[in-house]
């Protein structure tokens, strides 16, 4: 589970947790019955609320690869710069024995 998956599992504990200290057992069903269109709206709410996670995950996911692209650019960067001098010393060995 990643860093924003947490966050996420936690925010949504945090709802049931509140919902199941303010909403009496059963008020669901009798709420649709008298309210039609809650359940409705409940469902579509849900729905909303799985893609918004399903898009930070995936935007997360871009994050963090993006960061190790910048973090390989850079070690990649380290490495030529290192090695550029072993190769100017090998370059200039190779001309004064020709």
């Amino acid at each position: 589970m990643n860093s924003v998956d947490r966050v996420l599992y936690e925010e949504l504990t945090h709802l049931v947790d509140r919902l199941a200290a303010s909403v009496p057992d059963g008020s669901l069903d009798a709420a649709a019955a008298a309210n039609p269109l809650l359940r409705t709206r409940l469902d579509d709410a849900d729905a909303q609320l799985a893609a918004a996670r399903a898009s930070l995950l995936e935007g997360y996911g871009r994050w963090r690869r993006a960061l190790e692209d910048v973090e390989n650019l850079w070690a990649l960067a380290a490495w030529r710069r290192s090695a550029a001098p072993e190769e100017a010393g090998e370059q200039a060995a190779a001309a004064l024995a020709a």
